[in-house]
């Protein structure tokens, strides 16, 4: 942590660790700390968990996360300039437990995390005016095919395994999963995979 300063005191404060333009970006499009507390203590219960945020971003629910429990936390994105300067910010600010990935989520098996934190990753696929920038491809075809990986994923995963999903744009989370509790006018869901 760099001294003298608390990054996770305001979101204001935690963004201004970051470009103009991915600060402008924030509010938007990165989670609130306020859902970040809320969603990584239900995700990370104890140190033996291990939290995979798909669609991370520059990383600022795993780097609250980490701050927040004493879980280890994973952000996958693919934006690779979003990775380098979220690895900078995490580096800069002395943060453990915490790793950017830059790939697409396709690509990788997410069976060895305990946890699943999703943001509507996928919506820019839907509603292009809504998009981070231009440095990925966009269409209704790849919403399609990331939704259908990621339900797939989701059925495969243990009994057990925590999911907080933020803003869902996915009308359908598989029917093995219980909704535990709403927060933030309904738009934090938590939930539990029962079988």
């Amino acid at each position: 942590m760099i001294p003298g300063t608390n990054p996770f005191s305001s979101d204001s404060e935690f963004d201004s660790l970051f470009p103009i333009y991915i600060q402008e970006l924030s509010v938007l499009h990165f989670t609130p700390l306020n859902v970040a507390l809320t969603a990584s203590q239900f995700l990370a219960p104890d140190e033996d968990a291990k939290v995979v945020d798909i669609g991370a971003g520059t990383g600022k629910f795993c780097m609250a996360g980490s701050h927040f429990t004493k879980g280890q936390f994973t952000g996958i994105e693919q934006r690779q300039h979003f990775v380098r300067i979220g690895n900078k910010v995490i580096k800069r600010i002395g943060l453990e437990r915490v790793a950017l990935i830059n790939c697409n989520f396709t690509e990788i098996d997410i069976h060895d995390y305990t946890s699943i934190y999703f943001y509507n990753s996928f919506h820019e696929n839907l509603v292009f005016s809504d998009v981070l920038d231009n440095k990925a491809k966009f269409s209704t075809e790849l919403y399609e095919l990331y939704t259908a990986h990621f339900l797939k994923q989701l059925n495969a995963m243990p009994t057990g395994t925590r999911l907080a999903t933020y803003w869902l744009g996915i009308t359908e989370i598989p029917g093995s999963y219980q909704l535990l509790e709403t927060y933030f006018d309904g738009k934090l869901k938590l939930w539990v995979k029962k079988g």
